[in-house]
């Protein structure tokens, strides 16, 4: 069951009465600005209109001004200070959660294209490794050929895990 819940008081950023708080946070959240300054407030846990201007770097007052009025739900101001509502700070946690999760898909993505060539590598460094061993103790024990192919066939299997993990 979807339980929708109505705002009270009219938003000061214009919207009509009947909008829902979810549709009004949804829409000030499509900002970039706006969330920028969500962030910053979260950060810093309360900050003055000249810190937010100065960090977010928004043009003139104006804009900041209108922008904070548009966050009025989720921004609160006491003693000249700006600080996050109850709401706020459960909308700057999930931006802080989109952010990491955003990070971790590049990560994954990043050695989704990376681990075959990165196998491809280990191999052939450890190839080497075991060519320039056999050939340069001119006998080689049978013992350190056996070690280094040893090592060279566990370090493979430890990067296809690897790349079996990610592509999950």
């Amino acid at each position: 069951m979807i339980i929708e819940v109505k705002c009270e008081v009219k938003e000061i950023s214009g919207e009509p009465e009947g909008t829902s708080l979810e549709e009004s946070v949804f829409k000030t959240l499509c900002h970039q600005k706006r969330r920028d300054i969500l962030r910053f407030i979260g950060e810093r846990r309360q900050a003055t209109f000249t810190e937010i201007k100065n960090s977010v770097r928004v043009e003139d007052s104006s804009s900041l001004s209108y922008h904070l009025n548009a966050l009025a739900p989720l921004v609160v101001q006491a003693e000249g200070k700006y600080s996050l509502s109850e709401l706020g700070r459960d909308v700057y946690y999930l931006l802080c959660k989109i952010t990491t999760y955003s990070v971790s898909a590049s990560i994954v993505n990043f050695l989704r294209k990376g681990l075959p060539a990165a196998i491809v590598s280990n191999a052939i460094l450890w190839a080497a490794a075991i060519l320039a061993i056999s050939t340069l103790e001119g006998r080689p024990h049978q013992m350190t050929i056996f070690i280094f192919a040893a090592l060279w066939f566990i370090s493979n299997i430890i990067l296809y895990s690897l790349m079996k993990r990610v592509r999950e």
